[in-house]
């Protein structure tokens, strides 16, 4: 195409599918688009050419190439041909461009959903952020004299196997993430442990007060389930009338309330 005097975007364009065009203008033209979608769908990956320009850089180049052809006697159906194809190269480098923006926009998200302190399925805090929550809980409930209360929940059944292909799973942690949170103090906190299982620090609570809580999450999404599949949960508590132990060692014994419970099958435990 350097002898047509296109530009470099042009050159670029047309350099990888060059190799193929005389089989297209025979009749295959599948590796001639196929070159093309590879182009667009790497502009749509880099995001440095933009697609208006891509598909004016073929028209260009189809063009001045068919005015060569045309230069010569009996290339004018190889002119016609090459015209022929225009509609479906242009479509076929849309396409790919449009493959390469939407790996782009999800590597992004990828990328965002992995910073973000919140787990995407269900909007609770991610285990390291939710620990470095409960870290600062401890030390103000030790600063003011303040009792705390946790509280893990596990269901059984589909929805507990936070990464099982389908979109009931994620549905449902997200509609049980929001019920959490909405049955809940705006100062409490909800959590992912390192299991997937949910679990919430409640500031200021009383024992009493902890066992209401767990009953009314439960009465809310007890019932809940992935295509209609009821659930069952196991709860693990924990209350500190006054907190004498850091974070960690608090969602230790938590799990293994947790771990207990669900070896004796039992609904709710006390760490």
């Amino acid at each position: 195409m350097a002898d047509l005097s296109l530009g470099e975007e042009a050159r670029d364009l047309w350099d990888p599918a060059l190799p193929h065009l005389s089989q297209a203008l025979a009749g295959d033209e599948a590796d001639f688009l196929a070159a093309l979608d590879s182009v667009g769908r790497g502009a749509g990956l880099t995001q440095k050419v933009p697609v208006a320009d891509l598909l004016d850089a073929y028209s260009r180049g189809s063009e001045a190439a068919r005015a060569r052809l045309l230069e010569h006697d009996g290339n004018q159906t190889a002119a016609r041909r090459l015209l022929a194809l225009e509609h479906g190269a242009l479509t076929r480098i849309a396409a790919g461009y449009s493959a390469g923006l939407g790996e782009t926009i999800d590597r992004l998200r990828r990328v965002a959903d992995e910073s973000s302190p919140l787990d995407v399925d269900s909007g609770a805090m991610k285990p390291t952020e939710f620990g470095r929550r409960l870290s600062l809980e401890v030390e103000r409930c030790q600063r003011m004299d303040l009792p705390l209360g946790l509280l893990e929940l596990t269901l059984h059944g589909r929805v507990e196997k936070r990464h099982a292909a389908g979109k009931p799973g994620r549905a449902a942690l997200h509609e049980i993430g929001e019920c959490l949170r909405e049955n809940l103090r705006r100062y409490d906190s909800v959590g992912l442990t390192d299991e997937g299982a949910f679990v919430l620090a409640l500031p200021d609570i009383s024992r009493r007060g902890l066992a209401g809580a767990a009953e009314r999450i439960r009465r809310e999404i007890g019932s809940y389930g992935a295509q209609g599949e009821s659930q069952e949960l196991t709860f693990a508590l924990a209350h500190y009338e006054f907190v004498d132990a850091n974070a960690q060692e608090m969602l230790s014994v938590l799990g293994r309330s947790m771990a207990n419970a669900r070896r004796a099958d039992q609904p709710i435990a006390w760490a």
